[in-house]
């Protein structure tokens, strides 16, 4: 069985992580969703919150299982015996960072294949950042995060 990886900090997940979800779905069996654990960053949300948005929003979505990692990909794509990272792209420097990560886990885990989905035009402007920006000021994110995670945030179950 094929399966991929979609790594990222989801923080939060949004509709446009959720589209790559679906459509990384469509073309293999088993998705593992990879939330990175990176302490050096300063996320909003918990890894565990993190999880927890992600499990939520794909819960009616068979193949896909959502797990946490700490350090290189790679590693845990070992752990899952999985060699192909999924990675959206939204516009040229995400394929500029890509290709060069792309090299890197080639190097670190022969075999390793990075596929690009392209993001569809009405979700390439959405990002965690702008989303993580909105809810600072307390602004409506509906439109922009799957609505398990929008009533999460908005019932002040965040962190």
């Amino acid at each position: 069985m094929k399966a991929c990886i979609y790594p990222g900090s989801f923080d939060p997940i949004t509709k446009g992580h959720m589209d790559i979800i679906g459509r990384a779905r469509n073309l293999f069996p088993k998705v593992f969703v990879g939330v990175l654990n990176n302490p050096a960053k300063r996320n909003l949300f918990s890894v565990d919150k993190r999880i927890e948005m992600i499990r939520r929003a794909a819960a009616g979505m068979d193949g896909v299982e959502v797990v946490a990692f700490d350090g290189l990909l790679v590693e845990l794509m070992k752990k899952l015996d999985c060699r192909i990272i999924i990675r959206g792209l939204r516009t040229g420097t995400d394929l500029e960072l890509e290709q060069q990560l792309s090299v890197i886990n080639g190097k670190l885990l022969p075999g390793a294949e990075t596929v690009a989905l392209l993001s569809k035009p009405e979700t390439y402007f959405i990002s965690s950042s702008a989303v993580r920006e909105l809810i600072e000021f307390r602004a409506d994110i509906s439109d922009y995060v799957p609505k398990e995670v929008a009533d999460m945030i908005n019932g002040g179950n965040a962190k």
